[in-house]
């Protein structure tokens, strides 16, 4: 894994976004090692935004208006923790919006949220 320490947000968050566009493509593709290899790089991403503080992790936020559901789907359970009320619309519009994958994870998310309101705090 990348030591992402020196990357400046902006990058960072390139980074995340391509990650997630990655993991798209393996919905069509059915490849879930791959899937679960970027989830870990997501993860690993998000964690050193959470080591910056609140206002880098916040810069995920910034994803919530990319075209890609996937994209807006990982930033919104990212960010979660740090911006309830924006992640939770987030989630809510992914969910009503249709999508095979992305909306059915969304809410699955949404209700577990419901049952266990700090299940997305170990991210």
């Amino acid at each position: 894994m990348k030591n992402f320490a020196k990357y400046p947000v902006p990058e960072l968050l390139d980074q995340f976004r391509n990650a997630c566009l990655a993991q798209y493509d393996t919905y069509l593709t059915d490849d879930v090692s791959k899937r679960n290899k970027l989830f870990d790089f997501l993860l690993a991403v998000t964690r050193e935004l959470k080591r910056r503080g609140v206002e880098e992790r916040r810069a995920l936020l910034a994803l919530f208006a990319d075209k890609n559901p996937q994209v807006r789907l990982q930033a919104a359970k990212s960010v979660y923790s740090v911006a309830p009320i924006e992640a939770k619309a987030c989630l809510e519009a992914i969910a009503a919006a249709g999508l095979p994958d992305q909306s059915l994870s969304a809410g699955m998310t949404l209700s577990r949220l419901e049952e266990v309101p700090s299940c997305l705090d170990w991210i």
